[in-house]
């Protein structure tokens, strides 16, 4: 009976070990496609021997099929892939504001300067000037006056409607900052919640809590699109999360996540936000993901172009005033300002109240007892032609020109970069799913070796019942 009743063991042994990977393999082919899951692996393995006799079979632990060289570049290459789209989407708005058609109704093929219409600043910049050059040949016309005013309302219009959309894309940006860190918070109590879960499920530290462990780590890969994260995997199943190269800071240790947070700063002439601890207000630098082409795009991409909007708004005030204030109206009026001259920056240039209370105040002419005259007209729209920026090397026209070429440029490059991060994340996915993911056909055999086994083992069991019927009954 004791020989029976040890070869009925072995079967019961074999029916569950087999039964353990039946369930396994019905589980990695539940789970083809849900994202983050690595396919699991039952680690049979024999049970004690006696006397030099196997007692059956037993299943040690389950495996995941995992890479962690894998697992560490695709959590990099995904920190630079959210960088990238960040930027993308931010150079996708302020390519659009600075939009401008080049060559319709312009005098050169291909300029965008010398369009006798439009809504954008460069078609602004031509009527305005150009106004100047029809004031010039009537400078009596009250028409003619009238149509320099509404010009140059409609040019401080534009710059500053170009300002106003860049400072909402800044608002925006800060909405989307502060929600991502809101968003990363979370995942990093989940992940530090996980640490006391996993290894208490363990039974040694080299055991596999299957499910959980793909939780864990498909939020460190979601964590790393927000941030450039390192994750160290301790020998007591805990995982540390750091942030940024080098030592970096841990946000997870154990079971305690350590919380971002911002910290409200004026830069740029803007209130932005840095993101900081929480806890001590350490300044954390993201080293990538979208907080960190959040922040380049903020305070490095909007803030160039904004200072170089200023600075031909600026450039456009001192070098108008300049000739009209040297100039005389109709009405003999000398030393009036065309434009407010303090007012020098994309968001505050406008007429001065003069002009725009009294016509007769633009001075057309450089004679006092010749209204008539309209040089001045003439030389306030030769003011297209002189070359007063850029170290006195570029004319307004090449300014702006040049800004909305750089615009498009970085736009370009950025767009270019974004692509090909894509491609590079989306292999370095592929060849990760090759190890970890779960193949149809293989989980079939698997399922067919499986049931053999079952049924190889159940037919041990029907026999071994049979001989003891027997024996019971002799």
């Amino acid at each position: 009976m004791a020989d029976l009743a040890s070869a009925l063991e072995i079967g019961r042994s074999a029916l569950r070990t087999q039964q353990i990977g039946l369930n396994v393999t019905g589980n990695n082919i539940a789970n083809v496609n849900t994202p983050g899951y690595s396919r699991k692996s039952p680690n049979i393995t024999t049970a004690l021997t006696v006397d030099g006799l196997g007692t059956g079979v037993k299943v040690a632990s389950l495996s995941r099929a995992r890479d962690r060289f894998l697992d560490g570049q695709v959590r990099f290459e995904n920190s630079a892939l959210g960088k990238f789209e960040a930027l993308e989407r931010a150079m996708t708005t302020i390519e659009a504001i600075f939009t401008e058609m080049a060559g319709g109704g312009a005098t050169e093929p291909g300029s965008i300067f010398n369009q006798s219409s439009g809504s954008a600043l460069s078609g602004a910049f031509s009527r305005f000037f150009n106004s100047f050059q029809d004031l010039a040949n009537n400078p009596e016309s009250r028409a003619g006056r009238a149509s320099v005013r509404q010009e140059a309302v409609f040019m401080t219009e534009q710059f500053n409607r170009m300002h106003d959309q860049m400072a909402y894309l800044q608002q925006d940006i800060e909405t989307e900052f502060r929600n991502i860190i809101d968003e990363a918070n979370r995942l990093t109590k989940q992940i530090a919640k996980l640490n006391v879960k996993i290894p208490a499920l363990k039974k040694t530290p080299t055991d596999t809590v299957g499910d959980l462990e793909d939780e864990r780590d498909q939020m460190i890969e979601e964590l790393s699109k927000m941030v450039l994260v390192n994750a160290r995997e301790e020998i007591d199943g805990t995982t540390t999360i750091l942030v940024a190269l080098g030592e970096g800071i841990e946000l997870v240790q154990n079971g305690i996540a350590m919380e971002l947070g911002i910290r409200s700063v004026v830069r740029n002439n803007a209130a932005v936000s840095d993101l900081v601890l929480a806890s001590d207000g350490r300044k954390v630098d993201p080293g990538g993901g979208s907080l960190g082409g959040l922040i380049e795009a903020r305070d490095v991409k909007i803030a160039s172009f904004q200072e170089s909007l200023n600075t031909l708004a600026a450039t456009v005030v001192e070098q108008v005033n300049a000739i009209h204030a040297g100039g005389f109206g109709l009405d003999g009026s000398s030393g009036t300002e065309f434009f407010e001259p303090t007012q020098t920056t994309a968001r505050l240039i406008e007429v001065s109240d003069a002009i725009m209370n009294d016509l007769d105040k633009i001075a057309a002419s450089t004679s006092a007892t010749g209204p008539g005259d309209g040089s001045n007209a003439l030389a306030l729209s030769d003011i297209r032609l002189s070359q007063v920026l850029g170290g006195g090397t570029r004319t307004i026209e090449e300014f702006y020109s040049g800004l909305v070429g750089r615009v498009g440029a970085e736009a370009k490059q950025v767009f270019t970069d974004a692509e090909g991060q894509r491609l590079v994340s989306e292999q370095l996915y592929n060849r990760r799913q090759n190890v970890r993911g779960v193949s149809i056909n293989e989980e079939a055999t698997g399922l067919i070796l499986f049931q053999r086994a079952y049924q190889a083992a159940a037919r041990i069991i029907t026999i071994v019942d049979e001989m003891m019927e027997t024996t019971l009954n002799m």
